[in-house]
Parts: C-alpha cells; structure tokens; sequence
C-alpha cells in the first residue's frame, strides 16, 4: 500500500510538474505570437513610424500600435492579413474616426484564448472607411512665402495653416528651417516657367531643364540637406503646366528626393489646361486642387461660409505677403468661431466632399 501510495504521489507530482511547464510554454507560445504578428503590423508603416506595448484587458492580452500615417482600405487589409497569417480568427472589429485621427479595436482569437488588438493612427490623409467631416472646413495654403517675416505673421492667426515655400531663393533654406522649429509641414512652391513672370530671387524652372536629368538634379540641389517634405505646389507656371512630360519628369524626381515617402500635390495653378493635377493623379500622388475663383480670399471665404451644405471642405490659395486676406482671414476667425474650422491641407481626405 504504501509503495502504491507513493508511485501515485510520484505520478501526480509529475503531472503537476508537467502540466506547469507546458502552461508556461504555452504562455510564452501565446506571447511570441502577439509580439511576432505586433512586430510585422508596424513593417507595414515607415520605419519608426510605429510603436507598440503588450499590456493587459480584464485579464486578456492587449496589443496596442500606435502609428503615424494612413489607415485606408488597402492598409486595413494589409493589416488583417498580418492578422490572419499568424492564425488568429476575428470576432468583432470597432472604431472611432476623427478628422485626422483613428482607433480601431480588434477582438480576436488564437485557438481559444481572447486577444485584443488595438490601433492608434495619426496624422493620417486618410482612414477606413473615411475621415469625417464635421461642419464646414477651411485649409488655407499660403504660398510664395518669401520671408521668416511672412510666417510669424500669418501665424498670429492663431489657427492650422499650410505654408509653401518658394524653393530656389537666396534664404529658402532658413525659411524651412524656421518651420522645422516651429513645428510646421515643409511645403514647396516651386516656380516653373511661365510665359510673363519674371522672380528677382531665385529662378523658374524651365521645361528644358526639368527634360534634362543633370540640370533638374541641379535645380533640385538645394533639398539636399532638407529631412523630407510633406507636399508641393506649382508657383506660377502658364507654360510649364501645360507640358505633361516635363511634369512627369519633375514629380519623379521629387518622389526620389522624398526618398519614397508619401508626398502630397496640391494644384494652385489658374492655367486653362493645366495638367498638374491630372498628371499627379496618374503617377498616383495624393492630390488636391486649392479653390480656383476670381474671387480674392475675403469673396472666397464668405461665398463657402454662405453655402447650404454641411459638412464640407475647401482649400483656398492665397499669396504671404496679401495682407487684405489677412486681415480677412483674422476677421472671419472672430465672427464664425463656431461654424467654420481651420485645418491643415495635409488633414484633409480625398472622402471629403469638396465646394
């Protein structure tokens, strides 16, 4: 008897013992796979675009990512593959959506144990299934600026705006700088030929040059040294805009000094026949086009204020060193507080409805 008694303690302190490391093996198990299915969920975004912590939900493991960028339809399903991939099945999916910002929350499974994933996103042009627009939106894009004067100015406002740069100038690279510090997009107007401007600093591209590989590499040297820019617009620009290979030419470069990432094009050419959206569309830029109208700023602002619609949005150009549109600006600030929000371009999507 004692003999059988011992064995039997023998037995179940073995099984113990077993089961133990195979619960802690399993543990580790679980855990390798929602850091190895974490790891390739942020390779999906620009490197250090991403980061990510595996805490803990009523006693289930939560992954949270939190990432800087789009979340649109071909990313979501990038996403839920990644998920998938690494054999966890889906339950439920929920998010909540603001005009540049995204939660998404993941209910999954893995054999049976209950994971939650969750995703942060920021910054973003655009998120699934779209980015609301609540009320009526404004970006203002002030271009041709020609001094850190002109920024300090315009933003007084007190309000989101876009600046673009006019590139090629004396001090263009203090100017972007300047923003850089103030924790500003980097924006480029580039000036491009055209059939009466003449600039007294800096120079236009001509379609000759920008057909020519050494000479727009030239022309483009003064991005050298700049960390990266989130957009481009084309100053001036009657004849240039009008020639599509010499565009293409220039989009292509421009894409190769961003070094690959996610750059925006923003149309503010008035030219009949301007093929500068047309073309960005089809070399697959995300691509806006600024408010074309007779109208100055002040006219602009109030015919969109004055629309029945709601919730929509509209980008309007307007030139630094305008100071009526200032002024303007200013005073529709302080009369439509309630009605009217100022964004960026750059948080706007192509989902809006634009008027």
């Amino acid at each position: 008897m004692l003999r059988k008694f011992i064995a039997r303690c023998l037995f179940i302190s073995v099984g113990l013992i077993l089961s133990a490391e195979s619960f802690a093996q399993d543990r580790i198990s679980l855990a390798d796979a929602i850091q190895q299915t974490m790891t390739e969920m942020q390779a999906l975004w620009r490197e250090e675009a991403c980061e990510g912590i595996l805490v803990k939900k009523k006693g289930y493991p939560l992954a949270s990512i939190a990432c800087s960028g789009n979340f649109d339809k071909k990313k979501r399903a990038q996403f839920l593959d990644v998920l998938f991939r690494h054999n966890f099945s889906l339950e439920k999916e929920s998010y909540k959506l603001y005009p540049q910002n995204g939660t998404y929350l993941y209910k999954a499974y893995l054999g049976r144990k209950v994971v939650y994933f969750k995703l942060y996103v920021r910054d973003a042009v655009d998120l699934w299934p779209k980015t609301p627009v609540s009320g009526k939106e404004v970006a203002l894009y002030v271009q041709n600026v020609r001094s850190v004067k002109d920024i300090v100015r315009w933003r007084t406002l007190g309000v989101p705006l876009t600046f673009g740069v006019t590139l090629g100038r004396s001090d263009t690279a203090e100017i972007l700088q300047t923003l850089r510090e103030y924790g500003e997009e980097l924006w480029l107007a580039i000036p491009l030929e055209d059939a009466s401007v003449k600039i007294t600093d800096g120079n236009l591209l001509t379609i000759a040059d920008a057909l020519d590989t050494d000479r727009l590499a030239d022309y483009l040297s003064a991005l050298d040294d700049v960390e990266g820019f989130t957009g481009v617009s084309p100053l001036y620009c009657s004849l240039f805009c009008k020639h599509v290979p010499a565009l293409r030419s220039l989009l292509t470069a421009l894409r190769e000094k961003n070094e690959g990432a996610g750059t925006l094009l923003l149309d503010t050419s008035t030219v009949e026949g301007s093929s500068f959206y047309d073309t960005g569309r089809i070399m697959d830029f995300r691509t806006y086009r600024a408010f074309l109208s007779q109208e100055n700023t002040c006219s602009a602002l109030r015919s969109f204020l004055s629309l029945n619609e709601n919730n929509v949005s509209r980008i309007i150009s307007v030139d630094a060193a305008d100071l009526q549109a200032f002024e303007c600006v200013a005073e529709t600030k302080r009369s439509n507080a309630e009605s009217l929000d100022f964004v960026r371009v750059s948080q706007m999507s192509p989902t809006s409805p634009f008027r």
